[in-house]
């Protein structure tokens, strides 16, 4: 391969995944900032995926330890309380690290 095709690659490459990012935002520019069923997806749909992944996670542990649970639980309640997605990961994390360093 020359050195020509390899710049072609990379520029093909880059061309194709700047038009599929841009895309989204092309298409919803189109569509009506009144639609229903649009307005339905942007309030759910975030909550949605974390519900499932949520789901997803949990259901693999099984009920032996506490200490899933308790992180979960706090990460929820911060999230709840403060409404800072960062602190509350960062929290639930750190407290499952401190139960699995002192339970192990």
């Amino acid at each position: 391969m020359s050195m020509l095709d390899g710049v072609l690659a990379v520029l093909a490459a880059s061309f194709v995944i700047i038009a599929l990012r841009a895309l989204p935002f092309v298409l919803m520019s189109r569509l009506s900032a009144e639609t229903k069923w649009l307005k339905v997806a942007e309030r759910w749909l975030s909550p949605i995926v974390i519900a499932l992944l949520v789901v997803y996670s949990y259901s693999t542990l099984e009920w032996r330890t506490f200490m899933p649970y308790a992180a979960g639980a706090l990460t929820v309640l911060l999230q709840l309380l403060w409404k800072n997605g960062l602190v509350s990961i960062f929290a639930g994390t750190a407290l499952y690290m401190i139960l699995v360093r002192l339970f192990p």
